[in-house]
């Protein structure tokens, strides 16, 4: 593993300002990013999560070149992005979800050629490796029919062949199998934890939890610009109270039944939600102690009990997070 971190931010702000009123005289702030601090290690799958609005896209953009911070600093590969730009954007590569970024009345193979020249890949080296890269992602079969006729999968796989092109040590990923059918996601994830073979550090952005689950090593998760928490999905577990979940479910709780459970040992939190006419406890246990005949018994009032238990899953973890944070 490298000694410098492949992505390091420190303080990073960005504040958005539109003007409205007579005269465009009223000045409204957005503050995007409100200190972010983040540190990548060289060869980790980082997922970023978080809300619509959350700031995401405003990192991104701001650690491939394509946006300046307000204050704060960040370096990619040990090149600072605001003042290295040319040498960084020669070492990253950069993903994005949906069907913009390609030219659909020409080929993939001339798509490749034309990124190729802009890229700066010699004449000589160029053949070879766009054949390398449809190979790579399984497209060579349909290397030279015009991208128009292409499946929403098929072109998300040239929009990452396109992207590893150069061979980028650092590869952002925002959100690559946003509308992607099931067959065609699952693919894109296999090509995306291949790459970690070539060595390359990944940046994901993704509203998929099990995707997270599923790829990253680490996973943080933004909220109204600030990140809630950084670590792994048992870490981030173990934060929002545990591994384990016991869900209640039957017509209504009183208030002191509530407070009941909340004393429970080993509770760290109870939340109560409506769904029709039948109210459902989430109650989230940090130890082993606590059962589900525990819970029975001080619900023992309610004849149509339901209890069940279930392992803490990413969203659980993600919605606790951003809930937290929006108080």
């Amino acid at each position: 593993m490298s000694s410098v971190p492949a992505i390091e931010a420190r303080g990073i702000t960005r504040v958005f300002q539109s003007r409205k009123g007579f005269f465009y005289q009223d000045v409204t702030r957005t503050e995007a990013l409100r200190g972010v601090d983040l540190t990548i290690e060289t060869g980790e799958i980082f997922g970023l999560l978080g809300p619509n609005g959350a700031g995401k896209t405003t990192l991104t953009k701001i650690l491939t070149t394509l946006l300046l911070p307000t204050s704060g600093t960040a370096r990619v590969l040990g090149l600072d992005v605001t003042k290295d730009t040319e040498r960084l954007r020669a070492r990253i590569g950069l993903v994005l979800g949906g069907e913009r970024g390609l030219y659909n009345r020409i080929s993939a193979r001339e798509n490749l050629r034309y990124f190729a020249d802009l890229y700066g890949i010699p004449l000589a080296e160029r053949e070879k490796r766009v054949n390398e890269v449809l190979e790579w992602v399984g497209l060579t079969w349909a290397a030279d029919r015009r991208t128009e006729e292409y499946s929403r999968g098929m072109k998300q796989k040239l929009h990452i062949a396109r992207g590893i092109l150069h061979r980028p040590e650092v590869l952002f990923l925002d959100e690559p199998t946003i509308g992607l059918d099931p067959k065609s996601a699952r693919e894109t994830r296999k090509l995306i934890r291949s790459l970690l073979g070539e060595g390359v550090t990944i940046f994901l952005t993704t509203h998929y939890m099990f995707e997270a689950e599923e790829l990253c090593h680490r996973i943080g998760v933004l909220s109204r610009g600030r990140l809630a928490a950084i670590d792994t999905v048992a870490g981030l577990r173990e934060l929002v109270g545990g591994d384990r979940t016991l869900e209640a479910e039957d017509y209504g709780f009183e208030d002191s039944e509530l407070a009941a459970v909340r004393h429970l040992p080993g509770v760290s939190k109870v939340v109560s939600e409506e769904y029709g006419p039948v109210t459902r406890l989430t109650i989230r246990v940090r130890t082993g102690d606590l059962t589900i005949d525990t819970v029975r018994q001080s619900l023992i009032g309610h004849g149509g009990l339901q209890v069940r238990e279930r392992r803490t899953s990413l969203e659980d973890v993600y919605l606790d997070l951003v809930e937290e944070e929006a108080r």
